[in-house]
Protein backbone atom coordinates (compact mmCIF):
# COMPACT_ATOMS: atom_id res chain seq x y z
CA UNK A 1 0.00 0.00 0.00
CA UNK A 2 1.26 3.47 -0.78
CA UNK A 3 2.46 5.48 2.19
CA UNK A 4 2.96 2.44 4.45
CA UNK A 5 6.42 1.77 5.75
CA UNK A 6 7.98 -1.63 5.44
CA UNK A 7 8.79 -3.28 8.75
CA UNK A 8 12.46 -3.21 9.59
CA UNK A 9 14.27 -6.51 9.94
CA UNK A 10 15.52 -7.31 13.47
CA UNK A 11 18.70 -5.43 14.31
CA UNK A 12 21.83 -7.54 14.07
CA UNK A 13 24.43 -7.06 16.76
CA UNK A 14 27.66 -5.70 15.41
CA UNK A 15 31.07 -5.88 16.99
CA UNK A 16 30.67 -2.29 18.15
CA UNK A 17 27.42 -2.98 19.97
CA UNK A 18 28.49 -6.28 21.56
CA UNK A 19 28.71 -5.98 25.32
CA UNK A 20 30.15 -8.08 28.15
CA UNK A 21 26.85 -9.91 28.70
CA UNK A 22 26.76 -10.97 25.04
CA UNK A 23 30.28 -12.34 25.38
CA UNK A 24 29.51 -14.15 28.65
CA UNK A 25 26.43 -15.75 27.07
CA UNK A 26 28.50 -16.93 24.10
CA UNK A 27 31.09 -18.44 26.46
CA UNK A 28 28.35 -20.22 28.44
CA UNK A 29 27.02 -21.62 25.17
CA UNK A 30 30.49 -22.76 24.08
CA UNK A 31 31.23 -24.43 27.45
CA UNK A 32 27.80 -25.62 28.68
CA UNK A 33 29.23 -27.94 31.37
CA UNK A 34 31.44 -25.23 32.88
CA UNK A 35 30.65 -23.06 35.88
CA UNK A 36 31.22 -19.47 34.73
CA UNK A 37 31.08 -17.01 37.61
CA UNK A 38 31.17 -13.32 36.67
CA UNK A 39 33.04 -10.52 38.45
CA UNK A 40 35.21 -11.91 41.21
CA UNK A 41 37.83 -10.01 43.17
CA UNK A 42 41.18 -11.11 44.54
CA UNK A 43 43.80 -9.33 46.64
CA UNK A 44 47.17 -8.91 44.98
CA UNK A 45 49.38 -10.17 47.79
CA UNK A 46 52.54 -9.50 45.77
CA UNK A 47 51.66 -5.81 45.42
CA UNK A 48 50.70 -5.69 49.09
CA UNK A 49 53.98 -7.24 50.21
CA UNK A 50 56.00 -4.91 48.00
CA UNK A 51 53.86 -1.83 48.59
CA UNK A 52 53.47 -1.56 44.82
CA UNK A 53 50.57 0.89 45.04
CA UNK A 54 50.57 3.71 42.48
CA UNK A 55 49.22 7.04 43.70
CA UNK A 56 45.48 7.39 43.48
CA UNK A 57 44.81 3.76 42.52
CA UNK A 58 43.99 0.75 44.66
CA UNK A 59 46.29 -1.84 43.14
CA UNK A 60 45.67 -4.34 45.93
CA UNK A 61 42.27 -5.57 44.71
CA UNK A 62 41.91 -7.02 41.21
CA UNK A 63 38.64 -7.92 39.54
CA UNK A 64 38.30 -10.52 36.82
CA UNK A 65 35.32 -10.46 34.47
CA UNK A 66 34.68 -14.20 34.88
CA UNK A 67 36.16 -17.31 36.43
CA UNK A 68 35.39 -20.52 34.57
CA UNK A 69 35.80 -23.89 36.27
CA UNK A 70 35.46 -26.95 34.06
CA UNK A 71 36.80 -30.42 34.84
CA UNK A 72 38.85 -28.95 37.71
CA UNK A 73 40.58 -26.49 35.35
CA UNK A 74 40.29 -22.85 36.45
CA UNK A 75 40.30 -20.26 33.66
CA UNK A 76 40.40 -16.51 34.30
CA UNK A 77 38.49 -14.63 31.61
CA UNK A 78 39.00 -10.95 30.94
CA UNK A 79 36.44 -9.41 28.58
CA UNK A 80 37.34 -6.46 26.41
CA UNK A 81 34.74 -4.77 24.21
CA UNK A 82 36.77 -1.83 22.90
CA UNK A 83 40.38 -1.20 21.93
CA UNK A 84 40.85 1.64 24.43
CA UNK A 85 40.01 -0.71 27.30
CA UNK A 86 42.41 -3.33 25.93
CA UNK A 87 45.20 -0.75 25.68
CA UNK A 88 44.82 0.08 29.39
CA UNK A 89 45.56 -3.52 30.41
CA UNK A 90 48.74 -4.10 32.46
CA UNK A 91 50.60 -7.05 33.88
CA UNK A 92 49.84 -5.85 37.42
CA UNK A 93 46.10 -6.12 36.70
CA UNK A 94 46.24 -9.77 35.67
CA UNK A 95 49.13 -11.06 37.81
CA UNK A 96 47.13 -12.32 40.83
CA UNK A 97 44.68 -14.22 38.62
CA UNK A 98 47.42 -15.80 36.51
CA UNK A 99 48.97 -17.16 39.69
CA UNK A 100 45.83 -19.01 40.86
CA UNK A 101 44.40 -20.29 37.55
CA UNK A 102 45.42 -22.91 35.04
CA UNK A 103 44.61 -20.66 32.08
CA UNK A 104 44.08 -16.97 31.35
CA UNK A 105 42.28 -15.70 28.28
CA UNK A 106 40.86 -12.56 26.73
CA UNK A 107 37.37 -12.87 25.24
CA UNK A 108 36.69 -10.12 22.70
CA UNK A 109 34.34 -9.34 19.82
CA UNK A 110 35.63 -10.77 16.54
CA UNK A 111 38.42 -8.64 15.08
CA UNK A 112 38.92 -6.40 18.11
CA UNK A 113 42.44 -7.61 18.92
CA UNK A 114 44.72 -10.27 17.47
CA UNK A 115 47.42 -10.26 20.13
CA UNK A 116 47.30 -10.12 23.89
CA UNK A 117 47.28 -6.60 25.35
CA UNK A 118 49.86 -7.88 27.85
CA UNK A 119 53.01 -9.52 26.51
CA UNK A 120 52.76 -13.09 27.75
CA UNK A 121 52.93 -16.18 25.56
CA UNK A 122 50.62 -18.17 27.86
CA UNK A 123 47.54 -15.94 27.44
CA UNK A 124 44.81 -17.11 25.08
CA UNK A 125 42.48 -15.06 22.90
CA UNK A 126 38.93 -16.02 21.98
CA UNK A 127 36.98 -14.10 19.37
CA UNK A 128 33.21 -13.99 19.86
CA UNK A 129 31.25 -13.67 16.65
CA UNK A 130 27.99 -11.76 16.27
CA UNK A 131 26.09 -15.07 15.99
CA UNK A 132 27.42 -16.13 19.42
CA UNK A 133 29.96 -18.68 18.22
CA UNK A 134 33.58 -18.48 19.31
CA UNK A 135 36.91 -18.88 17.56
CA UNK A 136 40.19 -19.55 19.31
CA UNK A 137 42.68 -17.02 17.92
CA UNK A 138 45.39 -18.09 20.33
CA UNK A 139 45.33 -21.13 22.59
CA UNK A 140 46.20 -20.78 26.26
CA UNK A 141 49.25 -22.47 27.66
CA UNK A 142 48.40 -24.43 30.78
CA UNK A 143 49.83 -23.54 34.17
CA UNK A 144 50.08 -27.07 35.59
CA UNK A 145 50.73 -25.91 39.16
CA UNK A 146 48.57 -22.87 39.98
CA UNK A 147 48.46 -21.66 43.54
CA UNK A 148 45.26 -22.54 45.43
CA UNK A 149 42.39 -20.09 45.23
CA UNK A 150 42.60 -17.75 48.24
CA UNK A 151 40.04 -18.41 50.97
CA UNK A 152 38.26 -15.11 50.30
CA UNK A 153 37.63 -16.12 46.66
CA UNK A 154 36.31 -19.54 47.75
CA UNK A 155 34.06 -17.82 50.28
CA UNK A 156 32.68 -15.46 47.61
CA UNK A 157 31.99 -18.41 45.32
CA UNK A 158 30.16 -20.19 48.15
CA UNK A 159 28.09 -17.08 48.94
CA UNK A 160 27.09 -16.75 45.28
CA UNK A 161 26.05 -20.41 45.20
CA UNK A 162 24.00 -19.94 48.37
CA UNK A 163 22.27 -16.84 46.95
CA UNK A 164 21.46 -18.74 43.77
CA UNK A 165 19.96 -21.60 45.80
CA UNK A 166 17.76 -19.11 47.70
CA UNK A 167 16.57 -17.53 44.44
CA UNK A 168 15.65 -20.95 43.06
CA UNK A 169 13.66 -21.76 46.22
CA UNK A 170 11.78 -18.46 46.01
CA UNK A 171 10.78 -19.01 42.38
CA UNK A 172 9.74 -22.64 42.91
Amino acid sequence: LPGRRRPRPPRQRTRRSMNADDILNALRKAWPSAAIVPELEIRDEYAYANLDNPDGHDSLVRRIDALMIDKQIRTAIEIKVDRADAKRETWAKIRPWKRVTHRFLYAVPEGLIDTSPVIDASIGIVWVRVDGTIEWRRKCKINHVPEPLPGIVVERLARRAAQYALLRQETA
